[in-house]
């Protein structure tokens, strides 16, 4: 998000906490009914959608997730805003060869996938970052990470598999391939490039130049042109050991050995959360910098006992990319984050605010020299762009991990943000524990505030924690459990892991998992 405001410097107060739905006492008329509705996945595609749709020049374009559960083969649709009519697609990873292309683009990728990827998926799901550019009229696609993860078992171990973790340009009209710049070649961690995108103009060497910042999973800051996709400069803003650069000549990571875990254990910066993930960055022109909730959490990887001959993923099924993980070693600086102001023309940081935890909320900036964050320790915070300085501090009551919002309405700021964790709190629960995260108890709320707001929260009464359930005469169905498998993987085992394991205690849950 681009810095926004009224220019005006000063502290948020709260003015209330609020639904944005109606109450169920409001009447609906019956006959409200929505002006279109198009499917955005082919029959029996196992994926699903997590990110937002995008809407621009009368269009609206989706992608979807699941690569992580499912053989999926990314893309992503557009649809004309008005009626729904599909308008276009665009595949991110080529399908089998015997059926033909979609376009020149998908032959191209083509060459630099093996053996018969398209059995396996692929990946390469957009299932977040999707930004629009006006002034060349392009969409830029965050491209995610391939499926399943292990290379050796996706394209027989070779090739840089086009377009997975990679940002591809299209034209907007069309949505016919223009560039792409691919982060990690090859992809195998789980890294991915569906971080946010900001667009800007920096003067870099003397010139201005249209340019594009990204900052995904592998720990580099990348500042691209954005009329041609050519790579500018690149420098890790987070602790990086799986390249020791980028070079600038070829575009490519300079790798390390044994990072696709060839010879035993390969313990790596970051792990597959990422130096960045979901939660967004924000870029202030007026400052100069980029704000990124940045991660410290390395990981572990290694292969013994997966066979590429035999290995196959389990129908719709828990998260299986063909590798076994330590996601939690225990190292100087593992589990750590913070908030940094990050300098995209000189690529190196200006300050850095150290966050409660490893997982931090994503941040805004605003025109009046304010950066908005929240924590995982319940706090909503502002701080002062130029400098970190703390300015202002809000007690939420529970977590706040989800991106602000500004806006006007009838000439007065506001700044919106939500609170309460999502299944991050339950996945990574044993990191969190110190914290208080409860998925189940926690207050979750819509978080509205002005200058002159004065509401103030509602006391939520804590929620006493439920016993652990016994159902001595339960005989489990074979037949039923295999057919209920694909929705559990895909919506349950995030939090209950692959043995649906009971909601006790974040530690206990951990051990038993």
């Amino acid at each position: 998000m681009n810095a926004l405001g009224t220019g005006r410097r000063g502290l948020a107060l709260p003015t209330q906490s609020r639904s944005l739905c109606p109450s169920n006492n409001e009447p609906r008329s019956q006959k409200t009914r929505p002006p279109w509705s198009s499917q955005s996945l082919d029959p029996g595609n196992p994926g699903y959608v997590t990110g937002a749709p995008r809407i621009f020049n009368g269009k609206v374009v989706i992608g979807q997730a699941g690569a992580d559960v499912a053989a999926i083969r990314g893309y992503v649709t557009a649809f004309d805003a008005t009626t729904g009519k599909r308008l276009w697609r665009f595949y991110t990873v080529p399908g089998d060869p015997s059926k033909g292309f979609e376009n020149p683009a998908m032959a191209m990728a083509a060459k630099t996938w093996s053996g018969q990827w398209w059995k396996k998926g692929g990946g390469g799901t957009v299932w977040n970052a999707i930004t629009y550019d006006a002034q060349f009229n392009r969409l830029y696609l965050g491209v995610g990470n391939g499926a399943p993860w292990n290379r050796k078992l996706r394209s027989a171990g070779q090739g840089d598999n086009l377009f997975l973790a990679s940002i591809v340009a299209l034209d907007a009209d069309t949505g016919q391939y223009a560039w792409h710049y691919q982060v990690n070649p090859g992809e195998s961690w789980d890294y991915n490039a569906a971080m946010d995108i900001e667009l800007t103009n920096l003067r870099i060497d003397g010139k201005e130049r249209p340019v594009l910042l990204h900052a995904p999973k592998n720990g580099f800051f990348y500042v691209i042109d954005r009329s041609n996709g050519k790579l500018i400069s690149a420098e890790p803003f987070a602790k990086v050991t799986w390249a020791s650069k980028i070079d600038l000549k070829t575009g490519r990571p300079v790798e390390q050995p044994n990072i696709r875990y060839e010879v035993g254990d390969s313990l790596m910066w970051p792990g597959p959360v990422g130096a960045h993930s979901w939660l967004p960055m924000s870029f202030n022109p007026k400052s100069g910098l980029v704000y990124i909730p940045a991660i410290e959490l390395p990981a572990g990887y290694n292969d013994r006992g997966i066979d590429p001959k035999t290995w196959t993923r389990v129908p719709g099924g828990a998260v299986d990319g063909g590798v076994n993980l330590n996601f939690t070693p225990d190292l100087p600086g593992a589990g750590t984050s913070s908030l940094l102001a990050w300098d995209p023309v000189l690529q190196r940081a200006v300050w850095r605010i150290p966050t409660p935890g490893f997982w931090n909320g994503g941040t805004m900036t605003t025109a009046g020299g304010l950066v908005f964050q929240g924590q995982i320790d319940d706090k909503f915070n502002a701080y002062a762009a130029d400098s970190g300085k703390l300015l202002w501090s809000f007690p939420a009551g529970s977590s706040v991990i989800a991106p602000p919002i500004t806006y006007l309405a009838k000439g007065r700021q506001f700044v919106t943000v939500l609170s309460g964790m999502g299944t991050s709190g339950a996945a990574f629960g044993p990191l969190l524990t110190q914290f208080g995260v409860d998925y189940r108890t926690q207050a979750r709320r819509v978080l509205t505030f002005a200058l002159d707001g004065g509401a103030k929260l509602p006391v939520s009464a804590p929620t006493p924690a439920r016993a652990d359930l016994a159902d001595p005469d339960f005989v489990a169905n074979a037949d039923k459990a295999l057919k209920g498998l694909p929705t559990y993987g895909r919506r349950c085992a995030v939090c209950h892991r692959v043995r649906a394991v009971q909601r006790r205690s974040d530690d206990e849950r951990h051990r038993a998992a």
